[in-house]
């Protein structure tokens, strides 16, 4: 179906959405997600897709998990998944090193990307349509701020390209070198 040149871009992302996305996201606000994992599958859907009508596998994980935390957080105190989210060890260590994160821990990661104070997540996740509003809009606004760090970061690449480059230049062939070392071994080797 995506091969098929009959059907129109914004078809296929519909289907996109509706079923790939679906399937592989389904269960994605469970575990805790590392940086590592979410950025080989977010530079591959960048170069297969590029198009502003798709969202990043970043930003897709990070609204399926606040919806899940609000959808918890309303959840009857008895719910395990509520006491499972609140919930502390009483026996047992985390291991040496660097631990590996918890489900609260990615929470507060959450939280903090979005920023949603930690204070309010209570208050804010008891009405489900201002929770949906707060996740809608804070959701906006990183990817507004992701978009203008990815383009100053494009501006500055062309910047440095296009740059005339400074060093010393050779008096013979007006080669430019990043160092005098350079300048010497191409005068020592030409002359």
């Amino acid at each position: 179906m995506f091969f098929n040149r009959n059907l129109t871009l914004s078809t296929k992302v519909a289907v996109y959405k509706a079923i790939c996305l679906s399937i592989l996201l389904y269960g994605c606000p469970l575990p805790p997600e590392y940086p590592r994992h979410s950025f080989v599958a977010q530079k591959e859907t960048y170069r297969n897709t590029y198009t502003p009508k798709i969202e990043s596998v970043e930003l897709l994980v990070l609204q399926r998990q606040l919806l899940w935390l609000g959808h918890v957080i309303r959840m009857p105190s008895n719910r395990l998944p509520r006491r499972l989210l609140y919930g502390e060890l009483q026996l047992g260590q985390r291991p040496v090193g660097r631990p590996k994160l918890r489900y609260s821990d990615q929470i507060k990661s959450v939280l903090r990307k979005c920023n949603i104070p930690e204070s309010q997540l209570e208050a804010l996740a008891e009405d489900r349509v201002l929770w949906s509003l707060t996740c809608a809009t804070d959701l906006k606004n990183l990817a507004a701020v992701a978009e203008q760090a990815a383009s100053d970061r494009r501006a500055r690449r062309r910047a440095a390209a296009t740059a005339t480059p400074a060093g010393p230049v050779c008096p013979y062939r007006g080669k430019i070198f990043a160092s005098d070392f350079g300048l010497r071994s191409h005068l020592r080797v030409h002359l």
